[in-house]
């Protein structure tokens, strides 16, 4: 991992937010197969609020590097990297689930795999959400940021439910990503105070655990909710109070023994969101299968152990090899985008140069008709103008 220490607190707070999401998994998906809930739901319940959010205002926090580069760069770097993980670990999951999700028939996988570009996939939503926010930011760059601000505030605070999942998610959550990037200067600084001053950093983690765990196990339960996200009044400020207390607690952790294994798996978080599916599952049916050797809480940090280490071990067993690929995107993976996308804009505008050059025969045969026909010149300024030659007023481009 390279040293990025003024800024370490980022890879640990990415560390966190992984290691919640994947203990969310290994325990709902175990809870729901073994009928029965152990400690780990109530650590899930508890992160709720916060795990994605955090992801999200940390992902748009460097937007602005990729925003002032040109389009090319820009899609390579933030659209494309992220769908060509999505599309390779989509088929993967097809492979390996063929029997379930495209119900054994080659047909029905295709149409499952056509739909997943329209509502995301499982777990990979993440990705697909990355490419969408940061192309949506790019489309909007040239509309005032407090309005932008204003809309995605609105939309999150709305609850809109239209059951198109990706819709649903976006109105969510698009407010962290976009305001991680307006809002990146603020961030950085409150990070760096954070870390300069490890009492404050102390005092403010506290408080926002004591304030997270009131307003969940105390607030949600008595407004008639059995998740804080069914409330989205009060899921949208503990959101937005997540993302600091994980800051603030980062730059705490920084300074332990646990630091540096948190920004490795924070460094790498990819890797383990994309593989922990694999051992988590498999070990579950095992678990399912044979029994537990210990309670359901044990069992479902066991499993998210397993699916944070494994995915890192067999990137680490990959590194240098062509499967490495699964990991890493290779530099030719941009290139047929790309050159898709340069083929296309020559060949728009190789259609609009021919279109125009019709339009300038076709106008030149009229002249030459109407002077035949011994009519009335047609005056500079018109539509056509007089003479043999005829520019044109219009580029190829705006024609």
């Amino acid at each position: 991992m390279p040293e990025r220490t003024p800024l370490a607190w980022v890879e640990i707070a990415k560390g966190l937010c992984i290691g919640l999401v994947v203990l969310m998994h290994a325990t709902l998906g175990l809870e729901d197969a073994l009928g029965e809930r152990g400690y780990a739901h109530a650590i899930a319940d508890f992160a709720q609020p916060f795990r994605m959010p955090t992801f999200f205002a940390l992902s748009g926090l460097f937007l602005g590097r990729a925003l002032a580069s040109d389009w090319r760069p820009f899609l390579e770097r933030r659209v494309f990297h992220y769908l060509y993980f999505y599309t390779l670990w989509l088929l993967i999951q097809e492979v390996i689930r063929f029997p379930h999700l495209g119900g054994g028939t080659l047909a029905g996988t295709l149409s499952h795999v056509a739909w997943s570009y329209v509502e995301p996939f499982s777990t990979l939503w993440f990705l697909y959400a990355l490419a969408l926010f940061a192309l949506v930011t790019r489309l909007v760059e040239g509309v005032a940021a407090p309005v932008v601000l204003g809309v995605a505030l609105g939309l999150a605070g709305s609850d809109v439910t239209t059951g198109w999942h990706i819709l649903d998610v976006a109105c969510d959550t698009y407010l962290f990503f976009y305001a991680g990037y307006r809002l990146a200067p603020q961030i950085r600084a409150f990070g760096a105070r954070m870390r300069a001053r490890p009492a404050l950093a102390a005092g403010v983690t506290g408080g926002w655990l004591v304030v997270n765990a009131v307003l969940i196990f105390t607030v949600v339960p008595a407004l008639g909710h059995t998740m804080v996200a069914e409330a989205p009044l009060v899921a949208m400020p503990l959101g937005a109070l997540g993302v600091f207390g994980v800051i603030a607690l980062a730059t705490l952790l920084e300074r332990s023994v646990a630091g540096p294994a948190l920004a490795y798996a924070g460094y790498r978080s990819i890797v383990i969101y994309l593989a922990a599916f694999a051992p988590v599952a498999a070990l579950r049916a095992l678990m399912v299968r044979y029994g537990l050797p210990f309670d359901v809480g044990t069992a479902s940090l066991a499993l998210t152990a397993a699916g944070i280490l494994l995915p890192l071990a067999l990137e680490r067993v990959l590194r240098g090899t062509p499967a490495a690929c699964l990991f890493v995107r290779p530099s030719a993976a941009l290139r047929a985008p790309a050159t898709i996308l340069r083929r296309g804009r020559s060949l728009l505008d190789g259609a609009a140069a021919a279109s125009a050059a019709s339009v300038a025969s076709v106008a030149e045969a009229g002249t030459s008709v109407a002077s035949a026909l011994a009519a009335p010149p047609v005056h500079r300024g018109a539509l056509v103008p007089a003479g043999g030659s005829l520019p044109l007023a219009l580029g190829p481009r705006e024609s």
